[in-house]
């Protein structure tokens, strides 16, 4: 018998299940709680929670994670130095930011390149470039090289490539092997954020490694990329960028195996967030635009996710109007935090017995994740708070008086958004400790930090745990309506969601559950409502609390399959490899002559040719070879490939570009050609699993 283990490294929780690859049926699931401070040490608890026995017949291990996403948005990653070919400084200097790009001082800038045909406009300065490269080699681990016009002929990105490991013997990384984005700016930040993350990527997948080995399990290790496909070991340690939405790829396609709904609106609430994902004939949408996460807008594909930061561990608080409101800031629960710090649940009884009202909620504390206090890019304020958190959590007032601030002047900011200090509060985990529903943890900690709560707003607990169950299917519901409107009546959210159409949607949700609970039209005679006739697939720990009203309220049907709590795992073991690779034709043609011939434009050359046939026999050909091989190098076997050919042509007059160079050039249906589009697909299964 042939197992698999699918590994799935959250926010919250690390999950893993044993997979039979070939009856292709779950035998165990497991979950642990993950320690951001060391993400192997929530592997290794998973793990001890799995049959021995069974990880020993383990053959292939399949890894979704946050990693590269959390790096991006933490600002972590190694010393890395972009090349950019034919590119102005000055564009790139007013607009770099907006990608993720470094200052220009830091870039280094070759003149020449090719055109936009891909006709060569000038050589490179290679003794230049050897300079550069001498200035930069000791504080860089890896380098990036990006041309302008490198998607129509890439043959300087990769002679540079040649020229940078040649000369210094570090990776180096083409924009055009990552994306056919046309954008430059992009196509720079993705290979410069590959760049950055080799090394990160590299470290965890190798702290995997030894996890899995401690196990006695001898297997290969494929990792879920962006759009939901697999790809092997060896690819994802020079191309770590296409990790990026790798959980939330993990659980579309987990949610899709585990109801079989090839039409759905998947919903995915962690601790974090709730990522939503429409789902059609069994396979999501694409990001058009390529990935965008914390400062980096890539062109990196990845599946079309809609974030919403509200999950288990979303912060409730009191807002300025005296509301109750949560998230989208995270805070680890109360009920958490005195099961691993028993001797804070006496300063949250304390808080309680004081019942005193802030403006700022008072039971809320810090811990510490990582040492910084010997870090010079931190401030002194910064450097004082890690060194407090030293020894244990502190609550957010005696923090401040430690460090000699007011609770309204603490500088914790940008500390809690690079990960290095936690947030701790009370959350809808806490909630659930109280009604029942989730009972893990300490239930004397979520009890009074919800009464310290239901005191600030001057309502009863009771009255706190139904409200914080409402909002939170409120928001639920509003963020399905959105996606639903924005994919089939954009023409009506064109000017975005404006304060009376969200007011519309809150609206909506109020009398849709006035109804479903009292079967009356109370309060007035209108009623709005939206419906679909997407089923909702709920996948995560505590969706099922929320999702049966959200339904209801949508007029559809809800599922939430068995194992849902573990479905990123189920998507990253039950994936496959699947390339797309499109070759583009453009007719070249000079004024009055007309067609003289055709250009080719692959991922890896730029061909010419004088007939139309032989070019697109060439691209049918180039795009099956190539998303054959790029399936092979991400592990795939027994690849199958479609290939689909589209003419963009327009109608013209029957005499349009005839000349005596080509008579012959126009089409029998007096149609021009702009462009043809020959694109082929490769999907297959990771080869060590055999059907």
């Amino acid at each position: 018998m042939k197992y698999g283990l699918g590994i799935d490294t959250g926010g919250t929780y690390t999950d893993a299940v044993i997979y039979d690859l070939e009856n292709h049926i779950l035998m165990a699931t497991a979950k642990s709680v993950t320690v951001k401070e060391n993400l192997e040490t929530g592997i290794n608890a998973v793990l001890d929670l799995l049959p021995e026995d069974m990880l020993e017949k383990v053959e292939l291990v399949a890894l979704s994670t946050t990693l590269a996403t959390n790096a991006c948005v933490e600002g972590r990653g190694s010393r890395a130095r972009l090349v950019m070919i034919g590119c102005d400084s000055d564009i790139v200097g007013k607009y770099g930011r907006e990608y993720g790009l470094p200052d220009v001082s830091e870039i280094i800038f070759l003149q020449g390149g090719h055109n936009q045909q891909g006709e060569m406009t000038g050589e490179p300065d290679w003794d230049y470039l050897r300079k550069k490269l001498v200035e930069c080699e000791s504080n860089t681990d890896a380098f990036a090289a990006v041309e302008l016009w490198g998607i129509k002929n890439p043959e300087f990105e990769k002679r540079t490539k040649e020229f940078i490991t040649g000369n210094t013997g570090k990776l180096t990384i083409c924009g055009h092997e990552l994306t056919g984005e046309v954008n430059s700016l992009k196509r720079a930040a993705s290979a410069l954020l590959n760049a950055q993350l080799i090394p990160l990527v590299n470290d965890f997948i190798s702290a995997v490694k030894t996890s899995i080995a401690n196990k006695n399990i001898n297997a290969s290790l494929v990792i879920v990329r962006g759009d939901g496909s697999l790809m092997s070991e060896e690819y994802a340690r020079e191309k770590p960028v296409e990790t990026m939405i790798s959980g939330p790829a993990a659980s579309v396609a987990g949610g899709v195996w585990l109801t079989g709904e090839k039409d759905c609106i998947i919903i995915d609430m962690g601790g974090t967030t709730s990522d939503l994902a429409i789902v059609e004939d069994g396979k999501p949408g694409l990001t058009p635009e390529g990935a965008n996460v914390g400062k980096w807008k890539t062109g990196i594909k990845s599946i079309s996710i809609d974030t919403l930061g509200l999950g288990g561990d979303s912060l409730i608080r009191r807002t300025a109007e005296g509301k109750l409101d949560i998230g989208p800031v995270r805070a680890a629960p109360l009920s958490w935090m005195v099961s691993r710090w028993p001797f804070i649940l006496e300063q949250i009884k304390l808080l309680y017995i004081m019942k005193k009202k802030h403006t700022i909620s008072l039971c809320e504390f810090f811990y510490l994740i990582r040492d910084v206090s010997e870090d010079p890019f931190y401030n002194n304020k910064e450097k004082r708070i890690v060194l407090e958190l030293k020894n244990g959590p502190r609550s957010i007032s005696d923090l401040a008086e430690a460090t000699g601030t007011s609770i309204y002047q603490s500088d914790t900011a940008r500390l809690e958004k690079l990960g290095l200090i936690m947030r701790c509060g009370l959350t809808p985990t806490d909630i659930m400790h109280l009604s029942g529903d989730f009972c893990e943890w300490n239930r004397e900690a979520a009890y009074y930090g919800a009464e310290i709560m239901a005191n600030q707003l001057d309502i009863s607990l009771e009255e706190l745990k139904r409200e914080v169950y409402e909002k939170m299917k409120e928001k639920l519901y509003i963020s399905i309506v959105k996606l639903l409107l924005e994919k089939d009546g954009s023409h009506l959210v064109r000017d975005g969601f404006t304060n009376q159409l969200c007011d519309l949607l809150v609206y909506s949700y109020h009398k849709g559950r006035s109804i479903n609970t009292e079967n009356n039209m109370k309060n007035g005679l209108a009623h709005c409502s939206f419906s679909t006739k997407a089923k909702l697939v709920g996948i995560g720990a505590p969706i099922h609390i929320f999702l049966p009203d959200v339904s209801r309220c949508l007029n559809t049907d809800y599922m939430i399959p068995e194992n849902a709590g573990v479905a990123n795992a189920v998507g990253a073991i039950t994936g496959n490899v699947s390339v797309e690779e499109t070759v583009v034709i453009r007719p070249r043609t000079i004024a009055v002559v007309g067609v003289t011939g055709y250009y080719c434009y692959s991922s890896l050359e730029k061909k010419e040719f004088r007939e139309y046939q032989d070019a697109l026999a060439w691209a049918v050909n180039q795009s099956e070879s190539i998303a054959c091989s790029v399936a092979a190098d991400r592990g795939a076997d027994l690849v199958e490939t479609k290939v689909e050919v589209f003419e963009n042509a327009v109608d013209v007059l029957s005499d349009y570009g005839k000349s005596d160079v080509n008579p012959d050039i126009e089409k029998t249906d007096n149609r021009l050609l702009i462009e043809t589009i020959v694109t082929a697909r490769a999907t297959g299964k990771i080869k060590w699993i055999r059907n």
